[in-house]
């Protein structure tokens, strides 16, 4: 069963293929959702909080936290919503940076999967290739 979305947008920015089975794709997706890093930027601390939506009924997303199990239970194709959250972590609390979101299309090539990244607005600090280095780090 292929869960897409019907609005995946047209402009993609960004196509590459990660040599991993499709199952095993999903499932390092799926361990993406709900993770965080914290990085030195200049003389702040940056929290980055990942959120990972599936798509459903072809025209919405939802929470990974409500879809149940996916993996092995999609086929062919699947479309991701992915939210990197941007935080300045201060003594006083966090503050929110920035919001970047992307659709992510993952297709099944046999023992390989083609990827396809689109940025959703303009909105957010981080573009398609940092989308990649995400997606590809969590695969190894």
């Amino acid at each position: 069963m292929r869960r897409i979305f019907h609005r995946f947008p047209n402009t993609i920015d960004l196509e590459f293929e990660i040599a991993r089975p499709f199952g095993d794709v999903i499932g390092c997706i799926q361990r993406l959702h709900n993770s965080h890093t914290t990085t030195k930027q200049g003389s702040n601390l940056v929290k980055r909080a990942v959120i990972v939506q599936i798509a459903t009924n072809k025209v919405g997303f939802e929470s990974l936290d409500n879809a149940g199990p996916v993996e092995g239970q999609v086929t062919e194709a699947v479309d991701f919503r992915i939210a990197m959250q941007d935080s300045i972590l201060k003594s006083e609390g966090r503050m929110p940076a920035s919001v970047s979101t992307f659709f992510v299309r993952i297709t099944d090539k046999g023992g390989r999967c083609e990827c396809l990244v689109a940025k959703d607005g303009n909105r957010g600090v981080m573009d398609a290739t940092d989308a990649k280095t995400l997606l590809t780090g969590a695969c190894e």
